[in-house]
């Protein structure tokens, strides 16, 4: 289950892919050359160890692990020994295209959250999935405990078809919205989603100028990245 556990970004970003130390990259034992097939077989080409763990969007002086899941590409980034953040997601077969699934963002350590981490990390992913033709992303957007993902992740630009009995709990003002993403578009709507909003599986159209990137570069220009 994926979550954001982090607050609304602040605007100290950095862009995504302008990093000063790489993340260090390896393989799982044994995995190296089921990985890199993999990755033939999904992209036509080699990737180079940087553009595997800008996949997963790993800041700098992460870690990244890399290596076969369920039929799919496995990418898992963290910092030990300190761990203050977490993140793993996957490249999966789809007919025609893969896909990426993100299934976990933790910022673990408080001081790390509302800095646009999270932000700097997706930005990171989307930019890679662009150069490799990756045209959806997909994620299970938590909200148990202190998980934020319900809401940050449509805040990004990830859509989802709300449920009929959200739906039908609408404020008049309201009526008429049938995904998350009409609700993000009005301070209203984001305020209802925030207090009433539940977990729920998404999507984000990676394809040019779709609602998903459209909403993704307004909420960019607005906390400072470009």
């Amino acid at each position: 289950m994926a979550s954001l556990e982090i607050a609304l970004c602040g605007n100290r970003l950095r862009r995504a892919g302008r990093s000063g130390r790489r993340a260090k990259v390896k393989f799982c034992t044994g995995e190296q050359d089921r990985a890199q097939a993999m990755v033939r077989r999904f992209f036509g080409r080699r990737l180079d160890r940087g553009q595997l763990a800008a996949l997963v969007g790993a800041p700098e002086h992460a870690e990244v692990e890399v290596g076969v899941y369920q039929g799919g590409l496995h990418l898992e980034f963290s910092d030990p020994p300190r761990y203050r953040y977490r993140g793993v997601s996957r490249v999966a077969p789809r007919p025609g295209r893969p896909v990426l699934i993100i299934d976990a963002l933790h910022i673990h350590r408080p001081a790390l959250r509302g800095q646009g981490l999270g932000l700097t990390i997706f930005s990171r992913q989307l930019a890679t999935a662009d150069r490799l033709h990756i045209l959806r992303i997909e994620t299970y957007a938590g909200r148990r405990n202190d998980e934020n993902g319900y809401y940050t992740w449509p805040r990004y630009g990830f859509a989802g078809r709300l449920p009929r009995w959200l739906q039908a709990r609408l404020s008049p003002a309201l009526a008429g919205a049938v995904d998350v993403l009409d609700l993000m578009e009005s301070a209203a709507g984001r305020a209802w989603w925030r207090r009433r909003g539940a977990a729920m599986h998404l999507v984000f159209d990676a394809s040019y100028n779709s609602r998903c990137q459209q909403v993704f570069a307004r909420y960019g220009v607005e906390k400072g990245v470009s």
